[in-house]
C-alpha cells in the first residue's frame, strides 16, 4: 500500500473517530474539514450547514487562506441559489465535479473564492473555475449541509476513486454532524424538561390559580424558549388571560376574552398533535374568528420547518375533561416549530399546571368560605384586625382610616315576631345596603351575628360621620314598609393618638357604639375618649334618665363642633380648661365632672345660629352681633329641656362680666354662679390661643396678659389666679399658638370669646 492510500484510509479513521467521541458540533465539523483537507490532499475545504429556520445555508467552517476566510465565513445562500451547482449533469460517484467552462460563475449567486492557480493545458489538470462539492445527508436523507473542497495538492482533477472515497468521507462526515446536532438537540431537550419538572415541583406552593399561571408562563418561556406566552383561565364560560409573559400591560389587556363554546372548534381532538394544536394563522383564524385580536408573530423563519405566523395552543382540561383554559405560545427564539418531544413536554407541563389550578381553586375556595360570611357574602371576622393594620401601613403615618361598627337595633325582636327566616333576609338585604354605601376601597364585614362593620381608608372623621349617617338613612328606607321596626345604631372611630391601629380602632369604635345604644338607638356617635369617659363618670353619679338626657347634650355639641371647622374640638378643650379650674379651686369629684360638661356644653345654643353668621370671615355687622348673643339664652333653654337646670343656667351667663357689662342679662360679681365664671375665662383663653376665620390666633403669654387685664372687670380674680397657677403647672398649653405676633381681635368689645 502507497503512502498516498495509507493517507486516505487515515482520513477515513479520522472522521470514524469523530463520529465515535461526537462532541459539539462546532468541534466535530471543524474535525472533519480537517480529516477531508490533509488525509484527502485538498488545500481548501469549506463547510456550508443548513438552518432550517431560513431554509438557506450558512458557511461556518473555512479551511484555507486569510483571504478566503474572509470573503466565505459567515455567509449565506439560499437552497435554490445551488440548484444549478447541483445539477444531475455535474454528479459523479456522489459527488458534483463542476469543470471550469460549463457554469456561468458571474451568474451565479453563490458568493465564490478562486484560488490563484496557473492555468494549464493539461485536461486533467486543476483548473482555478473548477468546483467540487459533496451534500451532508442525514442517516434519512435530509440534506445537513454542503461540503466544498478546492485546491488539490496534487494539482489535478480528481479520478473516480477519488470521487468516491471523497463521498466516502463526507457521509462518514454527516453521521458525525448529525449526532453532534442531535445531541445538542437531547442537551436542550433534557435541559427544559429539568426546568419544567422544577418547576412543575413548586406548582402545588402557589395559593392562587393566578399564582400558578404565573408559574407556567415563565416557566414555558424559559425551558422552551419561547418568547410570548399567555394562560387563558375558564371563567363564567369565556376564556379570560389570566397571565403571561413577554407583552406590555398595555399589549396583553387586547387579548380577547372569548366564549369557551367558540374556541373548542380549535381544539377539536382531530386536530391535537402530542397533546397540542400547531396550527398557521390564517387557517386558525378561520376555525376561530373571534380570536382575531390575539397576537401576531414577529420571530417568523421560512422553509417547511420554520415558525411563520404559527399558532400553539395547548388546551387545558378539568377533572371532567371540558376545556378549562388555554396556553398559547409564541415567538420562538430558535424560529423553528416546535419539535415532537417539546410538544410532548408541554402536554405534560400543562396537565401538572391543571392540577395544580385546580389544588389552587379549591384552596381558594376554602378560604373565600374561612374568610366570607355564608349568609351575607361579606367578609367575616377572620383577618379583619390583621387587614386593617395593612391598611394603615399602606397608607402611611399620615393616612386617615375610619371604622365603623354598625349593630342592627333590637334585631332580636324581628326573629321573635317574625321567625328567623325573616331575620336572615334582614341581614342579607343590610349587607346589601352596606355594600351600596361602600366605596371600592372599603371592607364591608360581618362580625358576627347582627353587628357588622365598615373599614373606610382614606376618610377622617367627618367624612366617616357622613358614611355613618347615610347607612342610617339607607336603612330606615329599605326597611320603610317592613313587618317590623328596623334601624341600626353606629359607633365612628378613626385613627389618630387615641386610635393608632386595628385594636384600638375596634375598642374605640365599639365604646361608640355602646354610646349609641345608650342613648336610644337609630343614631351614629363619633368617639371622643374624654367625652365618653365624662358620660360614664355622669351615668354612675347621677344614673337614670338624666345621664342619658345630658349624654345625648354632649353629642349635641360634638356635633357642632364638627359642623364648624373652624372651631373643631373648641368645646372639648374648653370643658378641659374648666376641669383644671374647677381642680384648682378645690371642687369635689362629682361638681368638676358636671362643671366640665358644661365646659363641653356652654355653646350648644349655637345650633340655632345660621351657618353664614358662623363662618363669617370678617368682623359682624350689629344685627349679625345680636343674632350671636342670642346662644347663651337658645343654650340654656335646650339644656333646661334636657332637665339640666344647673348647667342651664351657668351656661346662659357665662358671657356675663363681673363689673355688669356683660350679657344676656347685665349680672355682676357674685350674682354670676361661680360655675359660669369659671366657664367664661376658659372660653375666653381657648378662643384667644386659637385661630378663628376672622383673626390669627394671639400669642399665649399674651393671652395671659388678656386675662390679667380684665381680671376684676370682665373675669373673676380668683379664677383669673386659679387658671394662671394651673398654666405654671402644665407649661405646654391644651391649645398650641400658631403665630406668637399675632394682635388679639374682639368681636364686640372686651377680650373676645367664642
Amino acid at each position: 500500500m502507497n503512502d498516498s492510500a495509507i493517507d486516505r484510509l487515515r482520513g477515513l479513521l479520522d472522521v470514524a473517530a469523530a463520529v465515535r467521541t461526537g462532541g459539539e458540533l462546532r468541534s466535530v465539523l471543524e474535525a472533519v474539514a480537517d480529516a477531508i483537507a490533509g488525509p484527502l490532499g485538498y488545500g481548501a475545504v469549506v463547510i456550508n450547514l443548513y438552518r432550517q429556520a431560513w431554509d438557506d445555508l450558512e458557511v461556518v467552517v473555512v479551511l484555507g487562506n486569510q483571504e478566503s476566510q474572509e470573503l466565505l465565513m459567515g455567509q449565506t445562500s439560499g437552497m435554490e441559489d445551488w440548484a444549478g451547482l447541483l445539477s444531475e449533469r455535474f454528479l459523479r460517484h456522489g459527488a458534483y465535479f463542476v469543470p471550469a467552462g460549463q457554469y456561468d460563475w458571474d451568474e451565479d449567486p453563490v458568493r465564490t473564492y478562486t484560488p490563484a492557480l496557473e492555468v494549464s493545458d493539461d485536461p486533467d489538470a486543476w483548473h482555478p473555475d473548477d468546483a467540487l462539492m459533496v451534500p451532508l445527508r442525514s442517516a434519512a436523507g435530509a440534506l445537513l449541509g454542503i461540503v466544498s473542497v478546492d485546491e488539490p495538492v496534487t494539482g489535478r482533477r480528481p479520478t473516480a476513486v477519488e470521487l468516491e472515497l471523497l463521498s466516502t468521507v463526507v457521509a462518514y462526515a454527516a453521521v458525525a454532524v448529525e449526532q453532534a446536532q442531535t445531541a445538542e438537540l437531547g442537551r436542550a431537550h433534557r435541559a427544559a424538561v429539568e426546568h419544567l419538572l422544577a418547576v412543575s415541583a413548586q406548582l402545588t406552593e402557589r395559593r392562587t390559580s393566578e399564582e400558578v399561571l404565573d408559574a407556567v408562563c415563565w416557566g414555558v418561556r424559559e425551558a422552551l424558549g419561547f418568547h410570548k406566552v399567555v394562560a387563558f383561565i375558564a371563567d363564567d364560560g369565556r376564556l379570560v388571560p389570566l397571565s403571561g409573559v413577554g407583552f406590555t400591560p398595555e399589549r396583553a389587556a387586547e387579548f380577547p376574552h372569548v366564549p369557551v363554546e367558540a374556541v373548542e372548534p380549535l381544539l377539536a381532538p382531530e386536530r391535537v398533535r402530542h397533546g397540542c394544536v400547531v396550527m398557521e394563522r390564517a387557517e386558525a383564524l378561520a376555525i376561530t374568528p373571534a380570536l382575531g385580536g390575539v397576537y401576531s408573530s414577529v420571530c417568523n423563519g421560512r422553509g417547511p420547518l420554520a415558525w411563520n405566523h404559527h399558532w400553539v395552543v395547548v388546551p387545558l382540561y378539568d377533572s371532567a375533561g371540558r376545556v378549562d383554559g388555554m396556553i398559547w405560545v409564541d415567538d420562538p427564539k430558535d424560529r423553528l416549530l416546535p419539535s415532537a418531544e417539546a410538544l410532548q413536554a408541554l402536554r405534560v407541563f400543562a396537565n401538572q399546571a391543571m392540577g395544580a389550578i385546580e389544588s389552587a381553586r379549591r384552596l381558594e375556595r376554602l378560604e373565600h368560605l374561612a374568610a366570607h360570611d355564608p349568609l351575607t357574602g361579606l367578609r367575616n371576622r377572620r383577618g379583619f384586625e390583621v387587614g386593617i393594620d395593612r391598611h394603615l401601613d399602606e397608607l402611611g403615618p399620615a393616612g386617615e382610616l375610619s371604622l365603623l361598627v354598625i349593630d342592627l337595633d333590637h334585631f332580636k325582636r324581628v326573629n321573635d315576631s317574625l321567625g328567623h327566616d325573616a331575620g336572615d333576609d334582614v341581614l342579607r338585604r343590610f349587607a346589601e345596603v352596606l355594600r351600596a354605601a361602600a366605596r371600592d376601597a372599603d371592607v364591608p364585614t360581618r362580625l358576627g351575628g347582627e353587628e357588622f362593620a365598615l373599614v373606610l381608608p382614606g376618610a377622617g372623621e367627618s367624612a366617616a360621620l357622613a358614611v355613618a349617617e347615610h347607612v342610617r338613612l339607607l336603612v330606615r328606607g329599605e326597611f320603610a314598609s317592613f313587618g317590623c321596626p328596623v334601624s341600626v345604631s353606629v359607633g365612628v372611630a378613626s385613627r389618630g393618638p387615641e386610635a393608632r391601629d386595628a385594636g384600638e380602632l375596634m375598642r374605640a369604635a365599639n365604646r361608640a357604639l355602646y354610646a349609641a345604644k345608650r342613648l336610644g338607638r337609630d343614631r351614629c356617635v363619633v368617639h371622643h375618649a374624654q367625652t365618653l369617659e365624662m358620660l360614664d363618670a355622669l351615668r354612675d353619679a347621677e344614673g337614670g334618665g338624666r345621664a342619658e338626657q345630658l349624654a345625648a347634650a354632649m353629642l349635641l355639641a360634638e356635633t357642632l363642633d364638627l359642623r364648624d371647622v373652624a372651631i373643631a374640638r373648641h368645646s372639648e378643650t374648653v370643658g378641659r380648661y374648666c376641669e383644671q379650674i374647677a381642680r384648682e379651686l378645690g371642687f369635689a369629684a362629682p361638681r368638676i365632672e358636671r362643671v366640665r360638661a358644661a365646659g363641653i356644653l356652654h355653646d350648644i345654643g349655637k345650633l340655632g345660629i345660621t351657618d353664614a353668621i358662623l363662618h363669617k370671615p370678617g368682623r359682624l355687622d350689629a344685627g349679625e352681633w345680636l343674632e350671636i348673643q342670642r346662644h347663651p339664652e337658645l343654650g340654656s333653654r335646650i339644656l333646661e329641656h334636657a332637665n339640666l337646670r344647673d348647667m342651664s343656667a351657668w351656661v346662659l351667663h357665662h358671657h356675663e362680666c363681673v363689673d355688669g357689662g356683660g350679657y344676656p342679662h347685665g349680672l355682676a360679681g357674685a350674682a354670676i354662679p361661680l360655675e359660669a365664671r369659671i366657664l367664661a375665662v376658659a372660653d375666653a383663653y381657648e378662643a384667644m390661643t386659637a385661630d378663628r376665620p376672622y383673626r390669627r390666633a394671639l400669642a399665649l403669654d399674651a393671652a395671659r396678659e388678656e386675662l390679667r387685664r380684665g381680671a376684676g372687670t370682665q373675669f373673676d380674680r380668683d379664677v383669673v389666679e386659679a387658671f394662671e397657677r394651673v398654666l405654671e403647672r402644665t407649661q405646654t398649653p391644651f391649645v398650641a399658638t400658631l403665630d406668637a405676633t399675632a394682635p388679639a381681635a374682639a368681636r364686640g368689645g372686651r377680650v373676645a370669646a367664642s
